[in-house]
């Protein structure tokens, strides 16, 4: 990262992208963290918690110190092991460890009433009980606070994160007075109020119900008088008006601000701090880091401390300092400033190494915040309950008024929703029976609309109902753009996420915000060619390349979604189609015949894989994809691009081209063309180098247990 130096034209950050590793992860570990020998020592806990028998406490401490360096770094492995030593201690030692107030608390939390949560967490987390059919949502709940919980609060949390540097480093004087932002269950906090002392005040700001609960509770069992519990909320930090601090700190969450927020929330979000704190006010920012290949990660998502030191340079606030407390983790303190203008750095003509950070929007946009594929807006409800009624009812004057509204609305926000595919079926139901079967001409089309339409449009209105809230009066006097998430109610949400992508992703009007013919013609697909169609989702693209391929060609269809494969399966079988094969892929594998494929196509699929994929995941991933191409192949790549202030995004993740550019770059792939027909969207197509000769680096026995680990979860 470089400042001003030697850069008079170019004010703003540069960020070097110098290895194949992503710069940003917001995936974990959690989908394949239960190893062998982290159920093994939970199993022996449970035994202990049901019969006594310290011996098996003994045991499962022998476990955790054999896999605690080398399996689920920062996760819950200590805080249990010290929960096994605290239950084998006499009544002394146990009088000792409980001296403090926050361990005291820890222990409550995972003893009373019969050790029930600690019984539950070890339960549910390691899967001795599965939570079977009906509504758990309080119980699910309640596992994420116990996770949190576990996780933040841990007696032995020095041992991995080297605490007392951190709070060495930030050096807050008393009488102080210091935000504490998303401060969970208050590991800092509470550590914070014995450093600012009487006069000083700690805000421990948190939007769980949960974590609020058990921090209010705290305050008043150990009468913690500076501190003051604040519900915040995702709109801003959540400050009472007019409170201003010397310090705003965030721990473990930026990365969500960074990637998960939209810009106009992260604006506010970071404008709330500049307002939350003094003249000569500090930001203090501790995440996890990006770590050297042959390094175990943290078990969660990492940031690249550049992309925030850059981002935050067009917020006003420039750093002071930076601590490298451990591979996989760093403190950042921040002093405001002048909020400088943008940059001027043209990315097109950088090198590819290099990136010129120009705004403060993020790199990478990838909403886990709710669902973003059930979204709306209250333009968008509007028109919903409107076409709705118009399908009930069977009035056409109000199926062309949601039409009308839907065709002004979708070049104006969530680009790439559902709005057009809605425009598709209103227009079918408007049409005479000779224009519907012309519409129908094309059997993916047909087989689209008896998906949806079939017995009196029953799917499409039921998804109408759900998708727009419908049961819920429309909001009044709200912001108009505002976006709502659909809270899963009565309907499975996954059902509703399901019937979305199904939606969306085979829109036969999707030309209209995509221009698919020409990002076809683009792309070129040649008769006689062998093509993968990467994470097919329902078969769009698998079917227009089966045309263009020509009855000597071949289609591989890969999805490791197989509800949304077997729907492929059922277009199949519908149609009589021999050129589309459908293939069940794995996170880390295609899946495909060694130098077979002439093209690798990936749409709205590559940023998933840069920013939820773990590191050797992605590198067996994309190894697949190399062994399965020709010498010549090309690798295309069609995704969403993060777009400037005041043009519409698409509606859900995104990447700066450059990135996946520069990454593939150290994989081996060559640029060739690169095109962006309409600014939500891009398309890149690479060469596969067949020279290129990957650096070999030796394995840490940590990585090896991670692997091990991914492979048994496979």
């Amino acid at each position: 990262m470089d400042g001003n130096e030697n850069r008079p034209a170019f004010p703003g950050p540069v960020l070097k992208v110098e290895t194949k590793q992503s710069l940003i992860h917001l995936g974990s570990l959690d989908s394949f963290d239960i190893t062998e020998g982290g159920k093994q020592a939970a199993g022996l806990i449970l035994e202990y918690l049901d019969g006594g028998e310290k011996s098996s406490l003994e045991r499962a401490i022998q476990i955790y110190e054999e896999i605690i360096p080398n399996e689920n770094f920062g996760g819950e492995y200590t805080a249990l092991e010290w929960l096994c030593k605290f239950f084998l201690a006499d009544g002394s030692q146990r009088q000792d460890m409980l001296s403090q107030p926050m361990i005291d608390s820890f222990h409550r939390m995972m003893t009373d009433n019969g050790c029930d949560n600690l019984r539950t967490y070890l339960n549910y987390k390691y899967h001795y009980l599965e939570y079977g059919p009906g509504d758990h949502t309080a119980l699910k709940a309640r596992m994420r606070f116990l996770e949190d919980f576990i996780l933040f609060c841990n007696p032995d949390r020095e041992r991995w994160e080297t605490t007392r540097d951190n709070l060495e480093k930030i050096s807050l004087k008393e009488g102080a007075s210091l935000a504490d932002v998303g401060c969970g269950p208050g590991y800092y906090s509470f550590r914070f109020s014995r450093l600012v002392g009487d006069k000083g005040k700690v805000y421990a700001v948190e939007t769980n119900p949960l974590h609020l609960k058990y921090l209010r509770d705290y305050v008043s069992r150990y009468q913690v008088p500076n501190v003051e519990v604040v519900e915040g909320s995702f709109e801003g930090i959540g400050l009472p008006e007019g409170v201003q601090v010397d310090v705003v700190y965030i721990c473990s969450l930026y990365h969500n601000v960074y990637a998960a927020f939209t810009d106009d929330e992260r604006d506010y979000f970071v404008g709330s701090i500049r307002r939350a704190l003094k003249e000569n006010g500090q930001l203090i920012i501790v995440d996890n880091d990006l770590v050297t290949e042959g390094e175990l990660p943290y078990h969660g998502p990492y940031v690249c401390r550049d992309m925030l030191i850059s981002q935050l340079y067009y917020y006003g606030f420039r750093l002071r300092d930076a601590f490298q407390f451990t591979p996989q983790r760093y403190l950042l303190l921040f002093d405001m400033a002048d909020i400088p203008p943008l940059g001027q750095g043209d990315n097109d003509a950088a090198p590819a190494d290099t990136i010129y950070v120009n705004t403060p929007s993020s790199l990478v946009r990838y909403r886990i915040i709710g669902t973003s594929t059930s979204g709306y807006t209250c333009r968008g409800k509007k028109w919903g309950r409107i076409m709705y009624e118009g399908l009930k009812e069977n009035d056409e004057a109000k199926l062309r008024k949601a039409y009308a509204g839907f065709e002004a609305l979708y070049p104006l926000e969530r680009v790439g929703d559902d709005y057009t595919a809605l425009m598709w079926f209103i227009a079918y139901r408007l049409v005479d029976e000779a224009a519907r079967e012309s519409m129908l001409a094309d059997p993916f089309r047909r087989f689209y609309a008896d998906y949806f339409a079939g017995n009196g449009f029953e799917r499409l209105l039921q998804y109408l109902f759900y998708k727009f809230h419908l049961e819920k009066p429309d909001p009044v006097g709200g912001n108009l753009e505002t976006n709502y998430e659909y809270s899963g109610g009565d309907f499975p949400i996954s059902t509703l996420n399901e019937w979305n992508e199904l939606l969306i992703f085979n829109n036969p009007n999707r030309y209209l915000w995509e221009k698919t013919e020409q990002m076809l013609d683009v792309i070129g697909i040649q008769s006689g060619e062998t093509v993968a169609d990467v994470g097919c989702g329902g078969g769009y693209f698998s079917w227009q390349f089966a045309k263009a391929v020509g009855p000597e060609g071949r289609v591989y269809a890969t999805e490791i979604n197989k509800d949304a494969l077997s729907h492929l399966e059922s277009f199949i079988e519908y149609s009589g189609t021999d050129r589309i094969k459908p293939v069940v892929a794995k996170m880390n594998d295609i899946s495909l015949p060694e130098n077979s494929l002439d093209t690798v196509f990936m749409c709205s699929m590559y940023h998933a894989v840069y920013i939820t994929d773990i590191e050797f995941v992605k590198d067996d991933f994309i190894e697949s994809l190399r062994r399965a191409m020709k010498a010549d192949g090309r690798l295309v790549i069609a995704d969403n691009a993060i777009t400037p202030k005041g043009v519409p995004s698409y509606y859900g993740p995104g990447i700066l081209p450059k990135l996946v550019i520069a990454q593939l770059t150290h994989y081996g792939f060559d640029l060739i063309e690169s095109h962006a027909l309409i600014p939500q969207r891009y398309v890149l197509i690479f060469r596969k180098n067949p020279d290129f000769v990957p650096p070999v680096k030796e394995e840490s026995e940590q990585l090896k247990h991670a692997k091990d680990k991914f492979e048994k979860h496979l």
